[in-house]
């Protein structure tokens, strides 16, 4: 799936719907890459210190054939556990596109509705 093909929340007339789009787009690829599938939608929202990126749907078939089947628990132990593991990749991403550092990254999903939420601390910056 292109990034083009997922649904962006972000007004990307301004410089900070731009960066919000980037932040969506390149959140998107970084699951792709880990999880063989992207989410199909992204949003990004920043208030002062805080990045939080929701992404919905990109679960692959044997996750999915999992939660037919009542098994929610392995697939949220295991997109958490990629994420725990991978943690300084997305840390990096951010870093790099906000141009400030992550002091807290907080991951979680919701398997039932396929949707996950990154959370990104940033330290603060001027006042």
């Amino acid at each position: 799936m292109s990034n083009e093909s997922f649904q962006q929340h972000a007004q990307t007339a301004t410089p900070a719907g731009e960066l919000l789009a980037e932040i969506s787009r390149s959140m998107v690829q970084l699951y792709k890459e880990l999880y063989g599938k992207g989410p199909t939608k992204a949003r990004t929202y920043i208030a002062d210190d805080l990045v939080i990126c929701v992404l919905e749907g990109g679960f692959h078939r044997g996750e999915l054939a999992l939660l037919e089947h009542g098994q929610e628990e392995p697939v949220v132990t295991q997109r958490e556990a990629v994420q725990e593991t991978m943690r300084d990749r997305f840390i990096e991403l951010i870093e790099r596109l906000v141009d400030r550092k992550v002091v807290s990254f907080i991951s979680g999903v919701d398997a039932a509705t396929e949707t996950s939420a990154d959370l990104f601390v940033l330290e603060s910056g001027p006042p």
